[in-house]
C-alpha cells in the first residue's frame, strides 16, 4: 500500500504525534499476534446506521471484506465473524475475539448523529492494552482519506469490553448521516481507502512488536 504524498502537512504531523505517542506510553502492554479476527459491525435484520437505503451493514460488510483480502496478502491469518448479511450477537461476537490465542479483534462500523454535524473518523478501545493498536488503526485511516481526525477514545462497548483475551478496537469510518460523507462512502474508492488505512495501521502495529 503506497503512501500519499500529498497529505497536508498538519496531518502529517498529527499522524505522527499520535503514533509517537502510542509506541512511547502504550507499546509494552501489546503481544504479538498471528490472527486478526474481523468483525462487520450489524447485519441481517439490524441494519445500523441509515440513510435512505443506505445501511451500515453492508458498508461495513464490504469493508471488512476489503480488509481482510489485505491482511491475507500480508500473511496474516484472518478470521470473520460474518462474511454475508446475517445477524451475531454481541456475545458472539466477543466470544469470536477471546477464542484465538494470539490476535487482535477488529469491529467494523459506520457513525451516525441527529441531523448531519457528525463528520470524521474514531477509534475506541476499553482495555489499557488495545490503545495502541486504535490508535495506529486511527492514524492510518486519517492519512488515506484526510478525513476530519476525531481521535482515539475510551468507551464501554459490549465488544470491546468483554473481548478480554486479545486487544479488541472498535473503529467508526465516517457519518451514513453526513451527505458528503455519505456520498463518499457509497464508492468503491473510498471504502478502499478505509480498508488499506485499516489493513495498514494493522500491519504497522504488528511490525512494531
Amino acid at each position: 500500500m503506497a503512501r500519499l504524498t500529498f497529505i497536508p502537512q498538519l496531518l502529517r504531523r498529527s499522524f505522527s504525534a499520535i503514533l509517537a505517542a502510542a509506541i512511547l506510553l502504550f507499546a509494552p502492554l501489546a503481544s504479538a499476534f498471528d490472527t486478526v479476527v474481523l468483525d462487520a459491525g450489524h447485519g441481517g435484520h439490524d441494519n445500523g446506521a441509515g440513510i435512505g437505503y443506505v445501511f451500515e451493514k453492508h458498508l461495513a460488510l464490504d469493508t471488512t471484506r476489503r480488509v481482510e483480502q489485505l491482511l491475507k496478502k500480508a500473511g496474516l491469518k484472518v478470521i470473520m465473524t460474518r462474511s454475508r448479511d446475517v445477524f451475531i450477537p454481541l456475545p458472539e461476537r466477543a466470544a469470536a475475539g477471546n477464542r484465538p490465542r494470539d490476535a487482535i479483534f477488529v469491529s467494523i462500523h459506520y457513525n451516525y448523529s441527529r441531523g448531519s454535524g457528525g463528520a470524521g473518523l474514531e477509534s475506541y478501545y476499553y482495555h489499557a492494552s488495545s490503545y495502541t493498536l486504535a490508535a495506529y488503526i486511527q492514524a492510518y485511516m486519517v492519512q488515506r482519506t484526510g478525513m476530519v481526525n476525531r481521535g482515539v477514545k475510551t468507551k464501554s462497548l459490549h465488544v470491546t469490553r468483554e473481548t478480554t483475551r486479545n486487544p479488541a478496537v472498535l473503529i467508526e469510518c465516517g457519518f451514513v448521516s453526513n451527505p458528503t460523507e455519505r456520498s463518499r462512502m457509497m464508492t468503491g474508492e473510498f471504502r478502499k481507502r478505509i480498508a488499506e488505512g485499516i489493513a495498514q495501521g494493522i500491519v504497522s502495529f504488528k511490525r512494531a512488536k
